[in-house]
């Protein structure tokens, strides 16, 4: 488990984490714009489809292999648990997690949802002695809603730039075990709505193949101290409305209210198909 940055004396996460983040989602995005690719919408048109008089919509079911680190709050007076599950724990263990895009787009302005289920569990042992071992069952629904708007579309690669917000609904069940405390379950839920912006786009490598992916940042103390949103996967074309993804997605959300903890990254390999009509 990585070293938690320090909290202030009223448990939030320090300011500067919030820059440092959206230098990050920035520097992502401009890369994008360098590479010329890589977005969360379906293989999109090519150059003409910035010209077009009519709605092109996109339908994205996907799966979602996520595994959960960070940290999430016990007891009033007790130090946060460490949560860690590895890609191996994964594959040992597999959750339902899955993810359904949705996007609208006429000429450069388009429209994109994006609802995401992911349920993870992993153990942990940083209480001990006082409590002989933690478990974590975290079940979390995110919804989000964004405005794009296209601003590079050369027939070979697009980028869309993106703004809006994300809902998020978390539940979290930690168990702890017996130890020189008696054992005991908490369970939390919270929701909460953060801002967010970003940028994305698809990068053609061949008449079937293509690149793609995406940068957000958000929260910025509005809501979380700061939340982040990046992927990037290969795909293939089968037809002109069907196409498939495979990639790998890394969510990072810290988010601190009352005694409500949930400063977790959230990461692993997503697949799924497109549908163009």
């Amino acid at each position: 488990m990585n070293n938690q940055p320090d909290r202030d004396e009223s448990g939030g996460t320090p300011r500067n984490q919030a820059g440092a983040a959206l230098a990050i989602a920035v520097g992502t995005s401009l890369a994008l714009l360098v590479c010329l690719g890589i977005a969360p919408a379906a293989a999109q048109g090519t150059g003409a489809a910035a010209k077009t008089d009519h709605w092109d919509f996109t339908v994205s079911p996907y799966f979602w292999a996520a595994g959960i680190e960070g940290t999430t709050a016990t007891l009033p007076g007790l130090p946060p648990a460490d949560v860690d599950m590895s890609f191996g724990d994964i594959v040992d263990d597999l959750k339902p997690s899955g993810m359904v895009f949705f996007h609208a787009n006429k000429g450069r302005l388009g429209f994109a949802a994006d609802i995401q289920y992911v349920e993870t569990e992993a153990d942990s042992k940083a209480l001990v002695p006082l409590f002989s071992g933690e478990t974590l069952r975290s079940t979390s629904f995110v919804l989000s809603g964004m405005v794009n708007y296209l601003v590079i579309d050369d027939g070979r690669a697009s980028l869309r730039f993106s703004a809006g917000a994300r809902l998020w609904s978390v539940e979290t069940d930690l168990k702890l075990s017996d130890g020189l405390l008696p054992g005991r379950r908490i369970t939390s839920d919270e929701s909460w709505v953060d801002p967010i912006i970003g940028a994305g786009g698809v990068l053609d490598l061949g008449p079937r193949v293509f690149a793609r992916g995406w940068a957000y940042v958000g929260g910025f103390g509005i809501a979380s101290d700061i939340t982040a949103d990046l992927f990037v996967g290969l795909g293939y074309r089968f037809t002109d409305s069907i196409s498939s993804t495979l990639g790998y997605r890394w969510v990072k959300v810290d988010y601190d209210s009352n005694d409500f903890l949930y400063d977790v990254r959230q990461e692993g390999i997503a697949t799924g198909v497109a549908f163009a009509f």
